[in-house]
């Protein structure tokens, strides 16, 4: 008999009001009262961000059976366990999208999500359990990690110290700053295994050696699908909001109509048959709900034991062109094999969100005054956003950013940090489509910015640098991160002080005059802290160089690009 039902139980910490209280619910609770809660505030970013896509992966689910009043959509047929039995036919294809634009903005208008959700839950309510010897959530059963199925001779074990992403400590590597003490980084309550459970699918790494078989896969082995992930999402003013306002219809037109096939609706035989032959993933549900790696959970495990889990490598999910994914920026290969073909790519550390507003909003990316520029696939959330912009109220919408930071160890991919950041952004920053819509004004801004930074602010330091003498490799790079920090603040301020009346040519105005005042101040600052050696020419005479001759070049180029006004 299973144990810790996750439909029944609580383990999805929530944010329930403003003052900062926090709650454990469970899916159960969140279907019935997704409205009343804030936010869903678990551990780390990275984990409520694999719980949501859970979420999301229910309401794909059920909503692309049934509507709101709980009937089935005409275009399909669904059998005694609520589960889809025929593809749509091409020729209902329009109509079948009708009705699923219909089912969001009925749902939206609704505020809260319908009595079908649940009744699909408790239907499949055996596929829940975190604890069972034939469908434990998110785990394969004992039968598929047995030896003789492995290349090797033992099969892998994981502890509760290395799935705990908080600390993410090995047997040979102890973390210097743990949030649990030597005597308890191994031990898990219930809902503490089934949040990183999760989150372990999803963000993996590759430390683990064991995989099926003898031989190696014809693909690498997976890190878990949003480990690679440059991840982009909304948040509105309630968990519903939320949900919906990253509940996906539509990306890539091909997927649309594809049968949702979420992992609890499989056994895992047929789960790692699927990963084992490669067999491409078509629908959100299945996307959302992927393993990385074939993991079981001893169902016998009790709460004050150290917690280990064992786990077998599977196959990575097809990075190449995988527009599915809608939740992500993308870059285009340059080189190499995969030349001119599209794959997921991750958040710069240490950047702001803002620096990459042309690739998120535009699928832009360039540098100011190039003479070309690359297109990337834009993220589908972006697209998505304006399918549903008309339908809802909400003008102002948060927009956020994630990726987990490896240790460049090609090997392992140890993670070491999370890339966290978000913007409060007027909706009509996000979807212009025209040259003067404010897309392409904030896009201007933006690489303007970088412009007057990385080249003409640049171009003084690297000249500081000759006349100095210094080292190249960290003086440049480490003023002009400082140069970003500094008007990180003020632009954001700036965007964010956008709204329908705003003006669009005095906020470019505005901008200018910032900008152009804090780079000034921080050369001139230079200049004024010289040193005598900074006075004297180097080069020939045709070209000779020193500070006050950089600076005034610096100057006039400033003023060029920011005009005089």
């Amino acid at each position: 008999m299973g144990r810790f039902n996750l439909i029944d139980e609580p383990w999805i910490e929530v944010m329930v009001d403003k003052k900062g209280e926090k709650n454990l619910v469970s899916m159960r609770d969140i279907f019935e009262n997704s409205q009343d809660y804030l936010d869903i505030t678990g551990d780390m970013h990275i984990q409520d961000f694999a719980i949501m896509r859970v979420l999301l992966s229910v309401m794909h689910t059920v909503f692309s059976r049934y509507d709101v009043f709980g009937n089935p959509y005409e275009e399909i047929e669904v059998d005694e366990n609520m589960k889809q039995i025929y593809p749509v036919d091409e020729e209902d294809y329009e109509d079948y999208e009708d009705d699923l634009m219909s089912t969001w903005e009925n749902l939206w208008k609704a505020g809260k999500f319908p009595r079908i959700v649940i009744d699909y839950l408790d239907k499949w309510h055996d596929r829940f359990y975190l604890y069972d010897e034939k469908y434990p959530f998110f785990q394969v059963t004992e039968d598929n990690m047995s030896i003789d199925k492995i290349k090797g001779k033992s099969i892998g074990q994981i502890s509760g110290k290395t799935i705990n992403r908080t600390i993410t400590e090995s047997n040979n590597k102890k973390a210097l700053f743990s949030p649990k003490s030597e005597a308890s980084k191994n031990i898990l309550r219930d809902d503490e295994i089934a949040r990183w459970l999760i989150c372990f699918q999803g963000y993996t790494g590759l430390s683990d050696k064991t995989i099926y078989g003898n031989e190696n896969y014809k693909t690498r082995n997976s890190k878990g699908w949003l480990y690679d992930l440059g991840a982009i999402y909304f948040k509105g003013d309630n968990l519903f909001k939320t949900l919906m306002l990253n509940f996906v219809l539509f990306t890539n037109q091909s997927y649309s109509y594809n049968i949702q096939k979420p992992a609890w609706e499989f056994k895992d035989s047929e789960l790692l048959h699927s990963y084992l032959n490669y067999l491409p993933i078509d629908n959100m549900s299945e996307l959302y709900t992927t393993y990385s790696r074939a993991l079981y959970i001893d169902p016998s495990y009790k709460i004050g034991k150290d917690f280990v889990m064992n786990l077998i490598k599977l196959p990575e999910v097809d990075h190449l062109d995988n527009f599915l994914e809608p939740m992500t920026i993308y870059g285009t290969n340059k080189t190499g094999p995969n030349k001119e073909r599209s794959t997921p790519k991750k958040h710069p550390a240490n950047q702001s969100m803002w620096r990459s507003f042309g690739q998120i909003t535009l699928g832009k990316v360039s540098s100011y005054g190039s003479s070309s520029e690359d297109k990337v696939p834009k993220p589908g959330i972006i697209s998505w956003l304006k399918v549903i912009e008309g339908k809802i109220n909400d003008r102002n919408i948060l927009i956020n950013t994630l990726s987990l930071e490896d240790d460049g160890n090609a090997t392992s991919w140890v993670p070491v940090n999370e890339i966290y950041d978000y913007m409060p952004l007027y909706i009509e920053l996000l979807i212009g489509e025209n040259k003067e819509d404010w897309t392409h004004h904030i896009y201007e801004m933006v690489e303007k910015t970088k412009n007057v930074i990385s080249n003409i602010y640049g171009g003084f330091l690297r000249d500081i640098v000759n006349i100095r003498g210094l080292d190249k490799s960290g003086y440049v790079n480490n003023e002009i991160e400082k140069m970003y920090y500094l008007v990180d603040k003020p632009f954001r301020d700036l965007i964010e002080s956008i709204g329908e009346s705003t003006d669009k040519k005095s906020i470019l105005i505005k901008w200018d005059e910032i900008l152009k005042d804090i780079v000034y101040k921080e050369a001139y600052m230079k200049l004024e802290s010289a040193s005598i050696r900074d006075y004297r020419y180097i080069g020939d005479p045709k070209n000779s160089l020193n500070i006050v001759t950089s600076f005034n070049k610096f100057t006039s180029i400033l003023n060029k690009v920011i005009e005089r006004r």
